[in-house]
Parts: structure tokens; C-alpha cells; sequence
């Protein structure tokens, strides 16, 4: 038993000292320590500032901050696999103590995946504003507050089911690789979450095509639709646009990491050459959260940019209304209103 356990320490030795996974840890710790107050600005300079419905917001500021969270538990993480290799003085002290990797793990791998769950959200409570753009905004924020439990909560049942039997006892060198009796049915887990992810973000493609089909028939119907009507349509059509933006970046990190994850455990250690190549390769895919700090500026470029457009149409759609038979209707309307008031209280500046 004592020749096994050595074995491990050793062969942990090996890959913790192996340059190209230590180099992917302080890679991982790097950006994590810089997605922290990143992300933090982006959520209260942006997110809680945003002018969407509560329903959109509440939904944006729980997905950032499970993402702000993750980036956090993965500060936490590889400080820990950065720092104490420096201070062990054998290598059986590179491997994690059951209570902590099982709490570290867990927690990594449930701040992982919520943020997979959350864009669908995006895209039902989308189609509830195009549906109720007349009042929407009347409505009060109860929808997105209801996705944000029915969505998250499902998360904790699945994870109960594929945990509750595990008893983290194997050694570990990584609060992300997973333990084999677990695996399976993780992967299985996060195969699922890619497709939905695939899945809804066709949705909002679809949504965005709906969009385009609505507000083009209010052209036609201009006469008969208010201003306010057509300007809940264009702040509907901005945010949509700002989810769709988050969506499809995150399916295109997740996916890559899904896929690479998969693939390394796939080809497996004949691929690789050897168990020690093969434990580095899973460890480097692991570390790769670079999501965590590209999506603050990502978005902060992203709502620049569609307030920058935003702002421009008002403009023009104002500008417009002052000119033509609408133009001159709506400044007959505003002498009338201003001599129904009466003589007293009409002012004159």
C-alpha cells in the first residue's frame, strides 16, 4: 500500500513539474485573478445600470455573477495548485486532501455549469417582450427572477444524482479533473448542456429573424402604431441583439472546452504517448478560463456599440416626426393642447 501511495506522489510530482501544465496553471491563475475585478466593474457599471426590462436584467446580472463566482472559486483553485508547490516538502503533498478537493471540486464544477443553463432564459423571456411589446414594459419584473430558480435549481438535483455516491477518495492534483466513477456521467452531463446550448442559440436566431419580420411590418403599419410602440420594438431588437452576443460566445468557449475535454479523454493514453503526457494534456484543457475574462470586454465593446446605434436611430426616428404631414400634425397638436390649457396657464418663454 505504502509502494502504491509513493508511486502516486511520484507520478504527481511529475506532472505537477511538467512545464507545460505548470505553465497553464499560472496561465489559469493569471486570468482569473484579472477576471475577478473585471467582471465585477462590467456587473455594476454596466449590467446594474443597463436600461432593459427588470425581467432581462435580472436574468443578465444572475448569469455574470455565476460567471463573476466561478472566476472567483478559480482564483481560490490554482492559487492553491500555484503556491504550494513551492513549499511541499515531498511530493505526496501535491495531492489534495479528500474534504477539500470534494468541496473545491463541486463548487468549480457547479459555477462551470449554471451559467449553461441561464442564455435559455434569455431567449424564453425574449419571446414573452416581442409577444407583450404593447405593454411590456408596464410589466412587472416577476418572469425573470422565476427562470432564473427554474432553471438553476435542476442544476443542484443533477449534481446530487451524480456526486451523492462519490467518496473522493482517489488522489487528486486538480480541483478539475474528474474522479473515474463520476466522469461518465459528468460528461454526459455537459454533452447535454452543449446541445442545449446549440439548441437555444438557434432559438435566438429565430427570435432575431421574428424581430426583423415584426418590425418591418409595423413600417408598413406606421400610421396606426404609436412611437412608444416602436421604440419598445427597438430597445427589444438591442437587447435580443446584447444576449445573442453573450450566447454565442459562451457556445463557442464552452464548446471548445467540451470538445477538448472529451477528445483528450477519448484518444486516451496511447495518444499520448504515455499516462504521464496523457495526465498533462487533461490537466492543460482544464485549465483554460479565458472566457471568464474576454465576456466583460466583450460586452462592455458590444453595448458601446448597440447604444451607439440605439441612440442614432432615435435620433433619426425624432428628427423625422418634426418633419413632413406627421411633423406638422404633431406641432398642431402641441399648439391646440397649449390653448386648451386656458389663459392662465399657458406660458410663454
Amino acid at each position: 500500500m505504502v509502494e502504491m501511495n509513493q508511486t502516486k506522489c511520484d507520478m504527481a510530482g511529475q506532472i505537477v513539474y511538467h512545464p507545460v501544465y505548470r505553465l497553464s496553471q499560472f496561465w489559469t491563475l493569471t486570468v482569473s485573478l484579472l477576471a475577478v475585478p473585471s467582471l465585477l466593474y462590467f456587473l455594476i457599471k454596466r449590467i446594474f445600470q443597463l436600461p432593459f426590462h427588470g425581467n432581462l436584467k435580472c436574468l443578465l446580472a444572475t448569469y455574470f455573477i455565476s460567471i463573476f463566482l466561478y472566476a472567483l472559486i478559480l482564483s481560490f483553485d490554482f492559487s492553491y495548485h500555484c503556491i504550494v508547490p513551492f513549499f511541499v516538502t515531498s511530493t505526496c503533498g501535491l495531492i489534495i486532501s479528500d474534504t477539500l478537493y470534494k468541496y473545491g471540486h463541486v463548487t468549480s464544477l457547479f459555477l462551470l455549469t449554471t451559467p449553461m443553463l441561464l442564455p435559455a432564459g434569455f431567449t424564453i423571456e425574449r419571446f414573452v417582450a416581442i409577444g407583450m411589446a404593447h405593454r411590456y414594459e408596464k410589466v412587472r419584473t416577476l418572469i425573470g427572477p422565476i427562470l432564473c430558480f427554474v432553471l438553476i435549481f435542476p442544476n443542484f438535483v443533477i449534481f446530487y444524482f451524480i456526486f451523492h455516491n462519490e467518496t473522493f477518495t482517489d488522489t487528486f492534483i486538480s480541483f478539475l479533473v474528474l474522479p473515474n466513477t463520476s466522469a461518465v456521467a459528468f460528461n454526459g452531463y455537459i454533452w447535454f448542456l452543449l446541445y442545449a446550448h446549440l439548441g437555444n442559440f438557434c432559438c435566438n436566431i429565430v427570435l432575431l429573424v421574428v424581430h426583423k419580420r415584426f418590425k418591418t411590418r409595423l413600417k408598413y403599419l406606421e400610421k396606426k402604431t404609436s412611437l412608444t410602440l416602436r421604440y419598445a420594438m427597438e430597445e427589444i431588437s438591442q437587447s435580443s441583439k446584447f444576449t445573442l452576443i453573450v450566447t454565442f460566445t459562451h457556445l463557442l468557449f464552452f464548446g471548445a472546452y467540451t470538445v477538448g475535454s472529451i477528445l483528450v479523454r477519448t484518444l486516451g493514453e496511447s495518444f499520448f504517448g504515455s499516462y504521464l503526457n496523457w495526465s498533462v494534456a487533461r490537466g492543460v484543457n482544464c485549465a483554460v478560463p479565458t472566457y471568464n475574462l474576454l465576456i466583460a470586454f466583450i460586452g462592455i465593446f458590444s453595448l458601446h456599440h448597440l447604444n451607439a446605434r440605439r441612440q442614432t436611430k432615435v435620433l433619426t426616428t425624432v428628427q423625422l416626426r418634426q418633419k413632413g404631414h406627421e411633423g406638422a400634425r404633431n406641432y398642431d397638436n402641441f399648439i391646440a393642447k397649449q390653448w386648451n390649457t386656458g389663459p392662465g396657464r399657458v406660458s410663454i418663454s
